[in-house]
């Protein structure tokens, strides 16, 4: 054997042995039933599995140096969900130009690289430096998607720096959210301020989370991008994008009670005018969560929370908020889209014009709602539990502007049996069956709010 080879191959070894990589993802298979979201007697009824699995290479370079890195497999292939962690269907088939009648293989999955970034970790605090995750407090605004069974995830190209001082820390973040090209001033970027209050003694945790975006006018594509955004339609594009939001935390535990507050609001210019007037942003969300386990088989909890709703009256103020589309309410409510208009506006979050009630995933959001959900979840034994939730939710504003509208979104009833059969492996079944309100109808449109339902079964892996 050729001795530059040998050698290279010692070399290749041994500095494989210098270091390690530690493994860890999940995996995830669902199939989902929705009988009626259109809530009229065309049911566009909805039935769909998906599939999905990641794996997060964690690479110890050095003492306190690693690499963190996530590849996504099986992902989504719509334009609308690349980048997401929803999965690919069950039954893709082939491409577009090849028969599917004919088929005897599925078309190859993509293999997609959703965060890579260099983590450095000493006493006085913690670099992160590339495509990293962003989370924060309740997970309303900024949501990594750590639950096994999130669709979504949010991650920046970004350098900061964690401060941590006893259970105090704070965190200066630059981020980059696009660059035209290699110039410069073709930029959209963000500086992030995060500070945390971590108290496991005593249960109490608190934050702020202060978010200032910054695009200049070549960057600002609201409505220049393949997907413009709905609600800036018509509009004359005048200056750079500057909007801020503040997100703030707060949260309590004892033995026999759990609490978590958490609040939101978005101000700032979109750099568009309508009828010569500049178009701004002034919304906000609020939610909260409450836990009140027992000594027995029996758990009590409520969710409550508010989006503020964009008023049509206003057409140079947008008001409305939508909260991230990994925070769950309902099975059905604020997860699948419904009926025949934007009761939510939330069209902001629904660019392609494509997808509709009927042919899209859950990817609506909470907004434009007042909405209450208590629940209460009974052991049945060491691997199974049973979860039902009553939620109702009321509309903020008239979204629609039509007459003799109510804000009435009616009363969703969830129930869920949930199976552990051992550590890591979960299986959820849910039945939701919504009862839908006055608002649905809008008014003297007199549209349909037929009864809606739908099923899914999930189970997840992680490791």
């Amino acid at each position: 054997m050729n001795k530059n080879l040998i050698l290279g191959i010692v070399l290749a070894t041994s500095n494989a042995m210098a270091m390690s990589i530690d493994w860890t993802g999940g995996y995830r298979i669902e199939y989902n039933e929705i009988d009626r979201p259109s809530l009229a007697d065309s049911k566009e009824r909805k039935a769909y599995g998906l599939n999905f699995l990641y794996l997060q290479p964690k690479i110890l370079a050095s003492d306190g140096i690693n690499i963190v890195g996530r590849f996504d497999i099986f992902s989504n292939t719509h334009s609308a969900y690349k980048n997401s962690q929803l999965g690919a269907v069950v039954g893709g088939g082939l491409s577009p130009s090849a028969p599917n009648v004919t088929s005897e293989s599925q078309e190859a999955s993509l293999l997609r690289v959703s965060q890579l970034y260099l983590n450095v970790n000493h006493e006085f605090g913690s670099l992160v430096a590339g495509r990293a995750p962003i989370e924060f407090g309740m997970g309303i605004t900024h949501n990594a998607g750590l639950d096994p069974f999130a669709h979504w995830y949010d991650t920046s190209d970004m350098v900061g720096y964690k401060f941590i001082i006893d259970n105090i820390s704070f965190m200066p973040i630059f981020a980059r959210v696009s660059q035209k090209d290699f110039g410069q001033g073709v930029t959209m970027a963000d500086q992030i301020f995060v500070f945390e209050y971590d108290n496991k003694d005593i249960g109490a945790k608190a934050g702020l989370f202060h978010q200032t975006r910054r695009g200049s006018v070549e960057s600002n594509d609201a409505l220049t991008a393949p997907t413009p955004l709905p609600p800036l339609a018509g509009a004359v594009l005048d200056s750079g994008w500057a909007t801020q939001t503040i997100n703030l935390f707060f949260g309590r535990s004892w033995q026999t009670f759990q609490f978590k507050l958490e609040a939101s609001f978005l101000t700032g210019d979109t750099g568009y005018l309508t009828g010569g007037i500049p178009i701004k942003f002034n919304s906000y969300a609020v939610a909260a969560e409450m836990l009140l386990p027992t000594d027995g088989k029996w758990e009590y909890g409520a969710k409550f929370g508010v989006a503020s709703g964009d008023d049509p009256t206003t057409p140079n103020t947008l008001e409305g908020y939508q909260f991230d589309r990994n925070y769950d309410v309902a099975m059905l409510l604020f997860n699948h889209r419904m009926g025949a208009r934007d009761f939510l506006t939330t069209g902001i979050t629904h660019t392609d014009s494509t997808l509709n009630v009927g042919n899209s995933a859950d990817d609506e959001s909470i907004g434009n709602v007042v909405y209450l959900a208590p629940s209460v979840k009974y052991q049945w034994d060491e691997k199974i539990d049973i979860k039902s939730t009553l939620v109702y939710g009321q509309l903020m504003v008239n979204p629609t502007n039509s007459v003799d509208f109510s804000k009435d979104l009616g009363t969703e009833l969830d129930m869920e049996l949930i199976y552990k059969p051992r550590e890591r492996v979960i299986w959820s079944n849910q039945l939701g069956v919504l009862l839908p309100g006055q608002a649905w109808k809008d008014g003297v449109s007199d549209l349909e709010n037929k009864l809606n339902y739908g099923f899914t079964t999930k189970a997840a892996i992680t490791f």
